[in-house]
Formats: structure tokens, C-alpha cells, sequence
């Protein structure tokens, strides 16, 4: 599996499409991850650096959702930008929009 588009990314996590191949498939299968990102430290206020970790205890691979989830959270997504969101990558949110449109999951002609 590969990053095939970086959808969003804040402090925190990052959201993007990962393409797998299957053998017989004609193109890439799309899937939405999520990972957490290395979580950072901070100094304390005597000035000792403080290591932290995430919610994964440090662990930062992709994580691919099932389609059931992956679906809503994508239109959750659609709304953030919408909101004003930042952190999003053009390229990659308008890939989003496109995978879920050829799967059916949003109208064409829907006012994101």
C-alpha cells in the first residue's frame, strides 16, 4: 500500500488516500487512512524537555478504515473545508471528492 494523496494534515493526524493493487484489477484500489503523526515534545517551565506520546502510544502507521466509516468521515471532511478548516491539500481533497463521487457516495452535482 502506498500514499497516493494527502487529503489533510494538522499537528496531529494526517488523512489520505492509499492505493493497493490487486492482481487482476485494471487500476489502483483507493482506501481512506488515517495515522497519527510522531508526537512532539515539549519543554517543561524549568526548561526540561518532556517527551509525549499519542493516542497509539507512538505508533504512526497508516491505518486504512473500512468503507462503512471511511464514506462519512470523507463528507465530515467535505464540511471542515467548507467551515474554513485549514490543513488541507487541494490536490489531494479534490481526489477525495472525485473517489467518492465514482463510487456513488456523493451527487455530482452537490454544492461542496
Amino acid at each position: 500500500m502506498d500514499l497516493k494523496h494527502l487529503i489533510y494534515q494538522d499537528d496531529v493526524i494526517a488523512v489520505g488516500l492509499i492505493a493497493s493493487r490487486c492482481e487482476n484489477a485494471k487500476e489502483d484500489i483507493l482506501s481512506l487512512a488515517i495515522r497519527y503523526l510522531p508526537p512532539k515534545g515539549y519543554h517543561s517551565k524549568e526548561g526540561k524537555e518532556l517527551k509525549t506520546t499519542n493516542n497509539m502510544g507512538g505508533a504512526t502507521d497508516w491505518f486504512v478504515l473500512p468503507f462503512s466509516f471511511a464514506a462519512p468521515i470523507s463528507r465530515k471532511l467535505i464540511e471542515q473545508r467548507a467551515a474554513g478548516l485549514p490543513g488541507f491539500d487541494e490536490d489531494g481533497f479534490a481526489s477525495m471528492v472525485r473517489w467518492l463521487v465514482d463510487l456513488e457516495e456523493l451527487e455530482d452535482a452537490m454544492c461542496y
